[in-house]
């Protein structure tokens, strides 16, 4: 009666291709992930629970190009292993501790990279893996100190340690001979670690409304950066180094939260900021085959950035009718000193408007209708802002970095859920008809993604006629 088994998993895996016949451009690009979890539920007492859960994933992601004669492709990928336990403790109605730690051993592959052109076969050296471990820590504590004021706070310890086996390339310059420096298996080469301290509280007022606001701290150990700063996806996941330091943001926000006409509408509007140092992206210029003898992290800039928003949201969540309206206005900003000039310039995925709105309608006991309408500014890319020939050669002069930004993305999609009957009809020994609750439940769900068949940009490309 105290324990509990769970076992679930998932595989997936998508694939993407694309052909430009008359310009001799073509792209394939498949990646997807399986994850599997065991978790242990173990009640010590009404007050204290424990989980324990062991975890693995695996994330792949392949990119593939050709453009004329010349043939280029990526794959990128993350293996993790892990195992958390976490405890519940429950010393009053008003007062809940949680606490626990956490190890992920990580294996990355981040970039196995090979191109041709014709039949030369580039050398692109042999892909590189990483290893680390993460480990963390942690205590929260969420509590109410009266009617109106409610506390969360937590402290988290996190760890990471960049082990071998792993060779390191020394650039010596000008002036030096390269070397290698070659470690062993399970060599420890950096250890970082720090403390993140959390904050959030609640303030009810007499208006039927509250004050919210929250404060974080954190480490990350694991970069998302892209080969490009066009669009074409080919973004990767690349894991703290020696040289590559971990990624450090706090993140400040308060919000207003008010209840309407008994409660059956919940309004907000909530402000933000957050900082980030330690960021990272590819040198201007840097190509993946540059890894013939040579890290990843020496291809490597660094810069900070910020990001700060305002976000509206409106939920009706009583009646047959229900649903809920959120906008977002956001910017997002870098500045590298090696890159555009040291200037500030737009994140990726800066997104200026957010905008979603979900509707969904009971009909009765088993049929439920339901739309979805999103939109979102479009995401910023680098493209040429003049051409020039060079010896019977096409180049182009690239203009700011991210100064150009795509089509707005939007889409409406509808469905309807069709619910079993919750009971059946039996007859008793005594021929007399009775309601039996049913053992199994189903549904069938009717779906139509983008109604109006909105041809979304993906990524954009430059190519030339002539």
């Amino acid at each position: 009666d105290k324990d509990r088994i769970f076992l679930s998993g998932y595989y997936g895996k998508d694939v993407f291709s694309f052909a430009d016949t008359e310009g001799g451009f073509s792209v394939d690009m498949p990646w997807g992930n399986g994850i599997a979890a065991l978790r242990w539920n173990h009640l010590f007492s009404k007050k204290l629970f424990m989980n324990v859960t062991g975890t693995v994933s695996d994330y792949m992601f392949q990119f593939g190009s050709s453009q004329d004669q010349f043939r280029f492709s990526l794959a990128s990928g993350v293996r993790d292993l892990g195992s958390k336990v976490d405890f519940s403790y429950f010393p009053n109605p008003r007062h809940l501790v949680k606490f626990g730690a956490n190890h992920i051993y990580h294996t990355f592959t981040p970039t196995s990279v090979s191109a041709e052109s014709d039949s030369v076969v580039f050398d692109t050296g042999a892909a590189q893996r990483l290893f680390s471990h993460e480990t963390a820590f942690y205590l929260m504590d969420d509590f109410e100190v009266n009617d109106k004021l409610k506390i969360n706070a937590g402290l988290r310890y996190s760890m990471y340690h960049h082990v071998g086996p792993f060779t390191r390339y020394v650039n010596g310059g000008i002036s030096a001979q390269d070397s290698t420096i070659n470690y062993p298996s399970g060599d420890v080469i950096k250890f970082y670690h720090g403390l993140e301290p959390r904050l959030s509280m609640r303030w009810l007022l007499p208006d039927n409304s509250s004050i919210k606001g929250g404060f974080s701290y954190n480490y990350q150990y694991v970069h998302l950066t892209a080969l490009s700063a066009v669009s074409l996806p080919t973004d990767i996941w690349y894991p703290t180094t020696d040289i590559a330091k971990p990624q450090i943001g706090w993140q400040g926000s308060v919000g207003y939260f008010k209840n309407l006409f008994d409660d059956k509408f919940e309004t907000s509007v909530e402000v933000y900021y957050k900082k980030m140092n330690n960021m990272i992206e590819y040198k201007e210029g840097a190509l993946p085959g540059d890894n013939v003898n040579d890290n990843t992290d020496n291809l490597l800039v660094f810069g900070e950035g910020w990001s700060y928003g305002i976000e509206f949201f409106l939920k009706k969540s009583v009646g047959d009718f229900t649903g809920w309206i959120g906008y977002t206005w956001a910017k997002s900003d870098r500045r590298f000193p090696d890159l555009n000039s040291g200037e500030i310039y737009p994140a990726k995925y800066d997104r200026r408007h957010d905008l979603s709105v979900v509707g969904t309608y009971k009909l009765n006991d088993r049929w439920t209708f339901s739309t979805a309408f999103v939109y979102a500014t479009g995401n910023t890319l680098t493209l040429p802002s003049s051409w020039y020939v060079q010896e019977q050669n096409l180049l182009f002069n690239y203009g700011n970095r991210n100064s150009t930004r795509m089509a707005p993305y939007h889409r409406l999609d509808l469905s309807a859920t069709l619910y079993s009957k919750t009971h059946k009809i039996k007859t008793d020994i005594d021929g007399n008809e009775i309601k039996v609750k049913k053992k199994f439940k189903s549904n069938w769900a009717f779906s139509i993604y983008n109604v109006y068949n909105r041809a979304n940009p993906f990524f954009m490309y430059v190519d030339n006629d002539g």
